[in-house]
């Protein structure tokens, strides 16, 4: 049977039960990866939704794994907030845009510009 599965950070994980959908919390993303592997190891079928700041923080070969399962399938979602150190609202805004249209874009403002 086929199952919908959210892996996102804590405070977002009421919303989506609320909402009625199989949530699950993953502070980073040995977390979520540990989550996906027993799914995997099970022969779970189905759409796992997750968030894309733990998505860019798995293992390449880990997100072969699951790529290639035939069983489970993934799409990232926004998250909210940037993970990490290294990530920045506006870094991810301009990534997003980026995404979406095509072009790069530049943000100026009182810091450096950002180039998306």
């Amino acid at each position: 049977m086929s199952q919908l599965y959210v892996i996102t950070r804590p405070d977002l994980v009421p919303g989506f039960q609320l909402a009625g959908v199989d949530a699950h919390a993953a502070e980073d993303a040995e977390r979520a990866q540990e989550l996906i592997s027993g799914w995997l190891d099970s022969g779970e079928g189905g759409l796992i939704a997750i968030d894309d700041g733990l998505l860019e923080h798995m293992e390449a070969n880990f997100l072969k794994r699951l790529a290639t399962s035939g069983n489970l399938f993934y799409l990232p979602i926004p998250g909210g907030r940037p993970l990490g150190p290294e990530a920045s609202q506006r870094n991810r805004i301009a990534a997003l845009i980026r995404n979406a249209i095509g072009f790069h874009i530049t943000f100026k403002s009182g810091e450096e510009g950002v180039e998306a």
